[in-house]
């Protein structure tokens, strides 16, 4: 009998929709920490120095290497920050959402897990936008190594060679999204590995959205809003956005660069959770008694690419070398290939 590896990108099971995912008063308080609380930096400002740390988690499996793209030209105005993180609450407001029983609930059942701690708890507010991603997965965990302490690219890198499911840290969210239109803006998912056909959640979204486990799964955020407005010809890396009024707008230090109406915004509420089995996970993870660590983990990774056939030098520094980041992406390279008919991807077009 032949068994038939499981493909290191998919999920525990796959996702689920859900409805009425915060009280109304709890909504209030969500939005009014977003609205009052900004500026708020972009997406790739928190993660990314360049666009091969991009394309390491989100992107194509081949590219033109005549046309190299700019970080510039892969932007979208989706703007973040963070509730809490780590067991630490950012916002005091959102103390009690942060340590959330009925959201640590669902994911424990995810994985039949007896265990959770509250992990990353994060907003994305977002303007009439493209959507440039390919398809990305969120940033995996594993004892010892984590997005605390090693860069987005080599933990995304790590979590496609499938090397590391030893050390796995589980994980699931529970994402609402606020997006009262049905001007595309849905979910396109890869439940079956990314080489397998997609599926999607249309909008509209209304406090509403998904139990899952995305750490695990190729999606990715559609484009929405007004289509023509949908790009913003002065966006860069330090654009911020903020309330203002009843509306939102984007600004590159004192300028003001674009203006949107509530209606046009896109906005989701992220919660994330840790999960253990039983005890002896738990005590392992606070105890450190069988921690990996970036130096073991790139060791692992030059081996197998080596054992692959492929040619590496060792780096002096690993986490910032382009030509040793340009090879674990080229290696483990992985990407859907594959889009609804009506949620297709757009192409950045570098800039002249």
């Amino acid at each position: 009998m032949t068994t038939v590896a499981r493909h290191p990108m998919t999920p525990a099971v796959p996702p689920q929709l859900i409805q009425d995912i915060y009280t109304r008063d709890e909504v209030e308080l969500l939005t009014d920490i977003v609205r009052n609380n900004g500026p708020w930096r972009l997406v790739a400002a928190h993660h990314f120095k360049n666009a091969e740390e991009y394309l390491a988690v989100s992107g194509a499996k081949s590219r033109d290497a005549e046309t190299p793209l700019q970080l510039s030209d892969l932007l979208t105005p989706t703007f973040r920050s963070y509730l809490g993180d780590g067991g630490i609450v950012y916002e005091p407001a959102a103390h009690d959402l942060y340590y959330n029983r009925k959201f640590m609930d669902m994911i424990k059942g995810i994985h039949g897990a007896e265990f959770a701690i509250p992990s990353s708890y994060l907003f994305n507010i977002r303007t009439p936008a493209h959507s440039f991603d390919a398809g990305h997965f969120d940033g995996a965990s594993w004892r010892g190594v984590s997005m605390n302490n090693a860069p987005l690219w080599l933990v995304s890198v790590m979590a496609k060679s499938g090397l590391f499911e030893r050390w796995e840290v589980k994980t699931g969210q529970v994402i609402a999204y606020f997006y009262d239109s049905d001007v595309d803006g849905g979910f396109t998912y890869w439940p079956d590995g990314p080489d397998m056909p997609p599926q999607r959640f249309a909008a509209p979204f209304w406090n509403s959205g998904l139990l899952t486990n995305n750490e695990k799964m190729f999606h990715r955020g559609e484009a929405n809003g007004p289509r023509d407005r949908r790009t913003i010809p002065k966006l860069q890396l330090d654009s911020v956005i903020t309330g203002d009024g009843d509306g939102w707008v984007v600004r590159n230090g004192d300028e003001d660069i674009a203006r949107y109406d509530d209606a046009d915004m896109r906005m989701l509420f992220h919660y994330s959770a840790y999960v253990f089995n039983d005890r002896s996970e738990v005590k392992a993870y606070l105890d450190h008694t069988d921690d990996l660590t970036v130096e073991q983990a790139i060791g692992m990774l030059v081996s197998d690419v080596r054992a692959r056939g492929v040619s590496i030098e060792d780096p002096s520094d690993p986490l910032n070398d382009p030509a040793f980041m340009a090879t674990l992406t080229s290696v483990y390279a992985m990407a859907p290939s594959e889009y609804p008919d009506v949620a297709p991807l757009d192409i950045p077009r570098p800039a002249r």
